[in-house]
């Protein structure tokens, strides 16, 4: 059982490894999913096999170290008052209900709404909005596609849709002044076309000039390399604590919706109840540097 042991944590180390080599094969950010799993299964392998002691507890101590950096600790400073109030949600393209949805938007108001997954079965819902979200910027692609809904009002700047579909962005005039806010919907990972898919929206992202805020269902985790491309082209940072925000076949809840905004920027960031959707929102509140 022991030797048994050893190979299971050896192959959870060569796996642990390879979710970190995202950026020279997309199989990376795959395997990056699971990295609290195999870092707990790692930890407790060690732990019982029949490595030398010092070196079974000093990997062990690393594994665990690894795993409370992927807890979901509060991270940055809180937003201000008056701060700038905005949601996201995959919002299901076939959504089991919206009554409890609306009326939750109707109670908190955000200013900006960042949806993905609007079809034709849930398209009412922008509708049933017009009258507190009047500014609207829908993407169709396919049966789906990404919206804004502000009751800020947009810049005179066109709003824009991406050639490869996935962006939904429109800049919009706030109390801190003209931002782009996007609502972003990424492909699936390796061995679906994530990778390819990123390369192609963003030069999309890049002709943006001026501050961003996005928000979107990544199908990726915090720490993937798809997550930094984006951050990198937007020029914006992960903002609020690590979330569950979906939960995979087999019961493992995964943080793959995501907020981006400007470094510097003080958030106050909160998941909410699915009501209808498979995806968690996230409501947050953004004081803009």
């Amino acid at each position: 059982m022991r030797v048994f042991l050893r190979v299971v944590s050896g192959g959870c180390v060569l796996l642990l490894a390879a979710g970190f080599a995202g950026d020279w094969h997309p199989a990376g950010d795959s395997l990056a999913v699971f990295r609290v799993p195999l870092l707990i299964v790692a930890a407790l392998a060690i732990i019982w096999s029949d490595w030398p002691r010092r070196a079974r507890w000093s990997l062990a101590v690393l594994a665990m170290a690894g795993l409370v950096a992927h807890l979901p600790l509060p991270r940055g400073q809180s937003a201000e008052p008056g701060a700038l109030m905005v949601f996201q949600q995959n919002m299901q393209w076939n959504r089991s209900e919206s009554a409890d949805w609306l009326a939750m938007i109707e109670a908190v108001r955000p200013d900006v709404l960042l949806l993905q997954e609007i079809s034709e079965g849930n398209r009412a819902l922008l509708t049933a909005l017009a009258p507190l979200y009047p500014h609207q910027h829908l993407c169709p692609n396919g049966f789906v596609g990404e919206a804004v809904l502000s009751r800020l009002p947009f810049t005179a700047e066109p709003p824009v849709c991406s050639k490869r579909d996935g962006i939904a962005a429109a800049q919009v005039e706030t109390r801190q002044g003209p931002v782009w806010m996007i609502s972003l919907h990424i492909s699936w990972p390796w061995p679906y076309g994530q990778a390819r898919h990123v390369t192609q929206i963003i030069p999309d992202l890049q002709r943006l000039d001026g501050p961003v805020v996005l928000g979107g269902d990544f199908n990726a985790v915090a720490w993937s390399h798809t997550l930094e491309r984006v951050a990198r082209a937007t020029g914006t940072v992960r903002i609020g604590p690590l979330n569950h925000s979906f939960t995979l076949p087999g019961g493992l809840p995964i943080g793959i919706d995501h907020l981006l905004a400007p470094t510097g920027t003080r958030a106050t960031v909160q998941q909410t109840d699915m009501l209808g959707a498979d995806h968690r929102g996230l409501l947050a509140a953004l004081s803009l540097p």
